[in-house]
């Protein structure tokens, strides 16, 4: 997903990127009070960190206290970087702080952190803690209009807010026991004629990577793929689509583009089971 072109609303909870393709995500934006909730649980981690290796500098430098004094402050600007910089970069943009209230550092065009931005965000931490209690940061925080500090106006980084995913699940095509869709046999063989093999493919790949999808993203593109097949491919009845969510949707149309195949699959293994 290249050359996104970003759109920021008046509104400082959500922002609106457009794909080339035309589908719209709307990244929900972290509040000043979840991020400092977040920043204290990592602080307290790596605080934690520090004492007992604060402790060990003690031991080993009791007889020159001030070369022990410089190394415990360059430890603990190393440790603080280096747990934020290596979570972030590695764990999907998250600390154990984020993890906890649902946050993610992602780039501001939408897509995943890199790796040299999580360095950068977090080794400009030395700036907006100035010049004391993050006073730089949180001003800056503030006057943006996407909420950023200043580590991550450098860094070209958001922090957004992340609904939980729900537990992975099989194929939902394979669990339902009911389709509506098929009260509709004339509009579900227009289905089946109309739909490329292609648009097939990428409705399933969509249904089946789902706990791999940010749920703002997930819900758009479900959104977009249904509107596409409710009016270019075969339109259902509004009265029942308007009960359905579109994941349902798309549920549906998938146990109908795939259908034959499964019960040809059956009949076959029938077959040989009574051969």
């Amino acid at each position: 997903m290249k050359d996104l072109e970003t759109k920021r609303l008046p509104t400082s909870t959500e922002l609106t990127i457009a794909t080339p393709e035309g589908v719209l995500f709307r990244l929900p934006l972290a509040g000043p009070a979840s991020r400092l909730y977040a920043m204290l649980v990592d602080t307290a981690i790596v605080l934690a960190g520090l004492n007992g290796l604060g402790y060990l500098v003690y031991l080993i430098f009791a007889k020159v206290p001030g070369f022990g004094a410089m190394t415990i402050t360059l430890l603990e600007f190393a440790i603080g970087f280096a747990y934020g910089a290596l979570l972030e970069g590695f764990w999907n943009g998250q600390t154990v702080g984020k993890r906890l209230f649902h946050l993610r550092v992602t780039d501001e065009s939408g897509l995943p952190l890199r790796i040299e931005q999580a360095w950068v965000r977090n080794l400009m931490r030395v700036v907006d803690a100035l010049p004391l209690a993050y006073l730089v940061g949180g001003a800056s925080v503030l006057s943006s209009p996407v909420m950023q500090r200043f580590g991550d106006r450098v860094a070209g980084t958001l922090v957004v807010r992340e609904a939980p995913l729900a537990a992975p699940y099989e194929e939902a095509s394979n669990q339902q026991k009911y389709n509506s869709f098929t009260e509709y046999p004339a509009i579900a063989i227009r289905l089946r004629r109309a739909a490329t093999p292609d648009l097939a493919g990428l409705i399933q790949d969509a249904l089946r990577r789902r706990n791999e999808l940010a749920p703002y993203a997930r819900r758009e593109i479900y959104r977009e793929v249904a509107a596409y097949l409710q009016a270019e491919i075969a339109r259902f009845p509004d009265e029942l689509v308007e009960m359905l969510s579109d994941e349902q949707y798309l549920n549906n149309a998938i146990d109908v583009l795939f259908r034959d195949q499964r019960l040809s699959r059956v009949q076959t293994c029938v077959t040989e089971l009574v051969k």
